[in-house]
């Protein structure tokens, strides 16, 4: 959507203070439609993806009860935690294809998120660029305004659009933020769903036919990059 640009020189200055003290309202008529029209660009599904991450590497750990009572600490275990956790990881493990799949289908909901919000982050980008636009085209006026209650007014009428382009920049970079951390949670998902996830299969599954010692120790590596993926994907959250 194009904003509108600011008025000629001469017409802004022949303006009655009225006039100048609703200048670039214009602008702020079309920003809000903007706004209105872009809709909602929430904080994504992030969350969802994390827990359901969070899930499938529970259910890896359901053959490994060593690694489950290390990572319950000392504390835990004296609280049958790690008891619970096993319990949890016996129930997940048999699940494991329906996780993906809700790992998949959260997935592809943050995608969806990610693009809404690109837009929402272009849409502020040029907000912040047309209001400055505005305000340069004010601030060459000003000079020329001789009346001095007009003078007063366009003054803080610029001072007004400052602080809005101020507040553009920097929820367009509130947005980026969150931009570029679902972006990282989306390759670690992939990395886990499309090698890591895989090559644990197959290392499980040739436990049985080939030497036990060499696949378990595979396995056992592959399980722990994916817990340690899930768990930088969980240091996201607040």
């Amino acid at each position: 959507m194009a904003l509108p640009p600011p008025p000629a020189a001469a017409q802004a200055g022949a303006q009655p203070v009225a006039a100048l003290a609703a200048y670039g309202q214009p602008l702020l008529q079309a920003i809000a439609q903007q706004a209105g029209g872009q809709g909602a660009a929430g904080p994504g599904g992030a969350g969802e993806l994390i827990a359901a991450l969070a899930s499938i590497a529970l259910a890896l750990q359901s053959a490994d009860p060593a690694r489950l009572r290390r990572q319950t600490g000392w504390w835990g275990r004296l609280l049958g935690r790690d008891v619970e956790r096993q319990l949890d990881a016996d129930a997940l493990q048999p699940q494991l294809g329906v996780l993906l799949v809700r790992a998949q289908d959260s997935a592809v909901r943050l995608q969806a998120d990610s693009a809404q919000r690109q837009g929402a982050i272009a849409a502020s980008e040029q907000a912040a660029l047309a209001l400055q636009q505005w305000i340069a085209a004010g601030s060459a006026l000003l000079p020329a305004v001789a009346d001095a209650q007009a003078h007063a007014v366009l003054a803080q009428r610029l001072d007004h659009l400052r602080r809005l382009a101020a507040l553009q920049r920097s929820e367009a970079a509130q947005w980026q933020l969150l931009q570029a951390q679902d972006d990282a949670l989306l390759a670690r998902f992939r990395r886990i769903a499309e090698v890591l996830l895989p090559a644990w299969k197959q290392a499980a599954l040739a436990r049985h036919v080939q030497d036990q010692a060499v696949h378990d120790r595979q396995a056992a590596q592959l399980q722990a990059q994916i817990a340690a993926e899930v768990a930088a994907a969980q240091a996201r959250l607040p």
